[in-house]
């Protein structure tokens, strides 16, 4: 369908015209490739346009009071041929044939370069090609003959918009606005076009004028404290959003942004005043006690402030998952674990109580217990988390971690070790604390094999080999495989050259095994010059200088031991051993 704008300038038919145009009809419809419905409905739609401007009267007044009617000018032949391949080109773009259309459009304006609609049917079908430049040279045209054409206009805008020419979409919008001065629509975007070409203020300008015809309003007010924030005129962005605040007084949210303006300037004072607006209108408001809190924290008083994070907390319709990334926000990493920790737990225990499903947050609560060292608490929480998701390695070894920091849980720890490793075969820890669960009820076979398979899989950076290495040593000492045994202790203090307690078995077990003495001896004097008030590694030195035969070098150190640990009923063994050799 023709828009009404230039409709009538397709088609300026009298009615003497008209019958010529409705034979040439007729004949056109006996031919089998012209569509009846098309026909009819052009021809229909002419007769229609001419019972509206043939019969069209201008009433003046007349000095006596007679009605004068304006005579009607008779159309030329032309004029009437041009209208026909008008409506004959708008027939082939309403029936898909765009091609023709163009050439048939191209071809009227060619012929008659003043036919204002024929250029602008060309830009559109151009446009749609994607020939932005040519369709804008055809629409400029358009504009050039009928300057008062809105729909010509809006074409101009976009079609320079999509050219990327912002000046040209400003004086296309310009020329709009001043056509349609009481469209709001047009404004913003004449605003639009000056933020495209970078200029800020020529936005704000607009704003303001479509301010002046309706009053401060939201839209309007928002949209120039942006443009005003981004062209680092703070101050300017704060007297709009102040103005707003006035002509809005009942929009809490206006004034909690005020206040975060007045919080960043450190005008306390003010930013207080728009709190306590907000909290008389909602005191129920769930994010006004976040905001005080913020208040309190910036002015010092963290009491105060920590009571108003526990009246936020208190409201339920604020989320479980918006109260956690609240407590990592508000609070440090130091407050949170170590000076604030006690009103963040409270703060976190909340959370989880008033949660729908406490197994959602089981993981980061785990997370906090562990490193208050609740390591109990963090299990349970663990297992809340792992029934609902078993797939996460990082869960299970948060699991064994705790259970393997609990005295008493060797069974426990054994069980969840091997689950793990039936679903993450290739990780070390769950191989490693099965190994040390054997090892500590003396099923030293057990962990060798379990340690190889930790061996064969390797470590990644270096994790828990020395812990692995340090392990088996013992455990091979323990099944009499003493060569492996002296291997892996050296490797180990390779890996840790300052254990000095692992460094202390391994001359302790060489001496015992009756090889390798001076070894021994030479290792266990470097455990007492690192550590000389250890009675365990004194009566480790004590004993190999005793099996070397040399009690009266032995028995100071001897004595030292006991001294130091008069309760051990090894240490007061060796000390008369030694003294019966004297």
């Amino acid at each position: 369908m023709l828009r009404p704008a230039h409709f009538a300038e397709c088609v300026k038919v009298s009615f003497s015209g008209v019958c010529r145009t409705i034979k040439n009809g007729v004949r056109q419809l006996c031919l089998p490739e012209m569509r009846m419905k098309n026909r009819i409905t052009l021809l229909l739609a002419a007769l229609a346009l001419v019972g509206c401007r043939g019969q069209r009267e201008v009433v003046q007044p007349a000095a006596e009071g007679r009605i004068v009617r304006e005579p009607i000018h008779e159309v030329t032949e032309d004029r009437l041929a041009l209208d026909a391949r008008m409506i004959d080109a708008m027939a082939l773009k309403h029936s898909g044939r765009n091609d023709e259309a163009l050439r048939a459009f191209a071809s009227i304006t060619a012929s008659d370069p003043g036919e204002a609609a024929a250029w602008y049917e060309q830009g559109q079908l151009l446009a749609v090609r994607g020939w932005v430049d040519s369709a804008l040279r055809c629409t400029d045209r358009a504009v050039a003959l009928r300057p008062d054409n809105e729909w010509y206009l809006l074409a101009q805008a976009r079609q320079n918009q999509v050219r990327g020419n912002a000046e040209g979409m400003i004086n296309a919008w310009e020329r709009i606005v001043a056509l349609k001065p009481n469209v709001l629509e047009y404004y913003y975007e004449l605003s639009n076009a000056h933020i495209a070409a970078g200029d800020l203020q020529g936005a704000v300008a607009v704003l303001n004028r479509v301010e002046r015809m309706v009053g401060v309003s939201e839209e309007v007010s928002l949209q120039k404290i942006k443009l005003w924030e981004a062209s680092g005129k703070s101050d300017k962005a704060q007297r709009e959003l102040e103005a707003l605040c006035d002509a809005l007084p009942g929009e809490r949210r206006y004034q909690a942004m005020l206040a975060q303006v007045y919080m960043q300037q450190r005008k306390y004072a003010k930013a207080k005043l728009c709190y306590d607006r907000v909290l008389a209108s909602d005191p129920d408001d769930e994010y006004i006690h976040i905001q005080l809190a913020e208040y309190y924290k910036q002015i010092g008083n963290v009491s105060e402030a920590d009571s108003e994070m526990v009246r936020a907390f208190a409201n339920r319709r604020l989320p479980a998952s918006t109260k956690l990334q609240l407590l990592g926000q508000f609070y440090s990493e130091e407050e949170f674990y170590g000076s604030r920790s006690g009103v963040c737990f409270r703060l976190l225990e909340m959370t989880i109580r008033q949660s729908d499903d406490p197994s959602e947050y089981a993981a980061f609560y785990a997370d906090v217990l562990m490193r208050q060292q609740r390591y109990g608490e963090a299990v349970d929480q663990l297992e809340l988390a792992l029934a609902k998701d078993s797939s996460q390695y990082v869960l299970w070894e948060a699991m064994l971690v705790s259970l393997a920091s609990l005295p008493g849980e060797d069974a426990r720890l054994e069980d969840r070790a091997v689950r793990a490793s039936r679903l993450f075969p290739t990780h070390t820890l769950p191989i490693y604390l099965q190994a040390l669960c054997a090892s500590r009820q003396e099923r030293y076979a057990d962990a060798v094999a379990l340690l190889e398979r930790a061996s064969k899989w390797g470590f990644s950076n270096g994790y828990l080999e020395a812990e692995c290495v340090g392990l088996m040593a013992e455990a091979c000492y323990r099944t009499g495989q003493y060569e492996r045994a002296w291997k892996h202790f050296d490797r180990y203090l390779k890996l840790r050259p300052d254990d000095w307690g692992m460094m202390n078995n391994y001359a302790y077990y060489l001496g015992e095994s009756g090889g390798q003495l001076d070894d021994a001896l030479s290792m266990s004097r470097r455990t007492v010059e690192a550590e000389p008030d250890n009675a365990s590694i004194l009566d480790t030195f004590a004993w190999l200088l005793h099996l070397a035969g040399r009690d009266a070098e032995a028995l100071p150190y001897m004595e030292r031991a006991v001294a130091i640990d008069p309760g051990s009923d090894t240490l007061q063994r060796h000390l008369k051993v030694i003294k019966s050799k004297q």
